[in-house]
């Protein structure tokens, strides 16, 4: 598969995952649970994101430098999220601030690839 099919299938990923997290966050402050089809968005689009993320990095032979292990963190954050807002360690607010800012980083490390 040509690396660039793995980047379509990452950035795909990122809009599944943030779709996913909206929906979930939306309805966090009602005590409500979150519709199977947000909570199916937000698992389908971490693993393809994960996926095609690896698969990527190890078809152009980029090993593990720390930009990707630092990706790979903001990736575990992301995934927890709903869970934290859930058990109320998060307020709502502040996830939606945590996700736009974790979604930055992650962004701009792809981008710059910094260390």
């Amino acid at each position: 598969m040509p690396s660039e099919t793995y980047r379509l299938l990452h950035v795909v990923g990122v809009l599944m995952l943030m779709l996913g997290l909206g929906g979930i966050l939306a309805v966090a402050s009602q005590g409500g649970k979150a519709p199977m089809l947000f909570q199916a968005m937000h698992g389908i689009g971490l693993v393809a994101m994960l996926v095609a993320g690896i698969g990527r990095a190890h078809k152009e032979g980029m090993g593990w430098p720390p930009w990707i292990l630092a990706k790979i963190a903001c990736w575990v954050l992301l995934a927890a999220m709903p869970v934290l807002v859930r058990r109320g360690v998060l307020p709502r607010g502040i996830a939606v601030l945590l996700v736009i800012g974790i979604g930055a980083l992650a962004a701009w490390l792809a981008q710059t690839k910094p260390f």
